[in-house]
């Protein structure tokens, strides 16, 4: 489930510049996709809490969540283009937007935090936590080549794995 982003915490200006971030690096991310380009950029927002790390796109999570992405997006645009003013109170918007941002994490594999949030800073690099039940196939928690420097954590439990099963933390080459 998605981190809400909650208007009424961060107020009114960066409600809407935040809003205005996620609908147009979403915009982005799928005009690139769609271009079949990986290098993406994140734009600036004043809204965020800090920097972003420049880096690739997951073309992968871009391909499996592209028309989800676009949908909530759209119901951004309204607010996003400032044809409708944003109440700080309209959880289903909060909603939206915390679905949005967590669609845009998992692509550049990096928290964006607002400011007056509660939550790991903008940049944080995004953990994986699985909790399994029992596992009867191959379940691996990231399939990735990290470069030097990388900071990569999986955290994995599973109640029991059955004979053919394999559960693998982490599976790639790290550093170059």
């Amino acid at each position: 489930m998605a981190d809400p982003l909650t208007l009424s915490v961060v107020g009114g200006w960066a409600a809407l510049e935040g809003i205005k971030f996620l609908y147009g690096q979403a915009a982005e991310v799928l005009k690139g996709w769609r271009e079949r380009r990986h290098d993406v950029p994140i734009q600036a927002s004043e809204a965020l809490d800090g920097v972003p790390e420049q880096r690739p796109l997951d073309a992968e999570v871009v391909a499996e969540q592209a028309k989800a992405l676009g949908e909530l997006a759209g119901g951004l645009a309204p607010y996003a283009e400032r044809m409708l003013e944003i109440d700080l109170h309209d959880e289903a918007l909060g909603e939206r937007a915390g679905q949005v941002r967590e669609i845009l994490e998992a692509v550049y594999g990096q928290r964006f935090t607002f400011r007056g949030e509660f939550r790991d800073p903008t940049g944080t690099r995004v953990r994986v936590d699985q909790v399994l039940g029992e596992v009867e196939g191959n379940v691996t928690g990231v399939e990735a080549d990290a470069g030097a420097g990388a900071d990569v954590g999986v955290r994995q439990s599973a109640q029991s794995v059955k004979k053919d099963g394999s559960l693998t933390g982490y599976k790639g080459k790290i550093g170059r």
